[in-house]
């Protein structure tokens, strides 16, 4: 992908996330103030406001966009790698929205099992890549704010990384040095 065309695609996006913040900050505005979403549900703890969206949500596409950026450049097979970037950022995208719904009905026993589905499934599949964060991210920002998943995301990217790059290089060394002996 050339690097006129990658910008044009980064700044659209930048675009449409900077709009949709700002109709949803608009929205909340005019029907009784932004809302302010505070840990664990208790208002004796502190609360983030969706203000942080506006900073949120631009940096996580641009990150996004470096970092993906660095990727197609370092590998050859930019169809396969692109076709991944998608799957990940739009499997995150409608984990995140079926939590999101599920919440609002009410069933926030699916929404737990759900948050706990997302975090045994980042011990095997590449959730700390930044397509997957910005896919939940976005996902759950208009009901839970975008504060309350990026610090979400804090709790399953390192677990996923740490599984991808230190456990999962350790089991198969030690698989290879098996078969090599056996």
């Amino acid at each position: 992908m050339k690097e006129k065309q990658f910008n044009k695609i980064r700044n659209s996006l930048l675009l449409a996330v900077i709009l949709f913040e700002v109709c949803h900050l608009t929205w909340e505005y005019i029907n009784g103030g932004v809302v302010t979403h505070h840990l664990f549900m208790r208002a004796d703890l502190p609360g983030l406001s969706n203000w942080w969206g506006l900073l949120i949500l631009p940096l996580l596409v641009w990150l996004s966009a470096a970092v993906i950026r660095k990727r197609i450049s370092t590998k050859s097979d930019a169809k396969t790698l692109f076709s991944s970037i998608l799957l990940g950022f739009f499997g995150m995208l409608l984990v995140s929205t079926v939590q999101s719904i599920a919440f609002v009905n009410g069933f926030p026993s699916v929404t737990m099992y759900l948050a706990l589905g997302v975090l045994i499934s980042a011990l095997f599949v590449p959730l700390y890549r930044m397509e997957c964060i910005l896919g939940h991210v976005i996902g759950s920002t208009f009901v839970f704010g975008p504060a309350i998943p990026f610090v979400g995301v804090l709790m399953f990217a390192p677990i996923s990384l740490l599984s991808h790059k230190c456990i999962k290089p350790l089991l198969l060394r030690f698989k290879n040095r098996r078969t090599t002996l056996g």
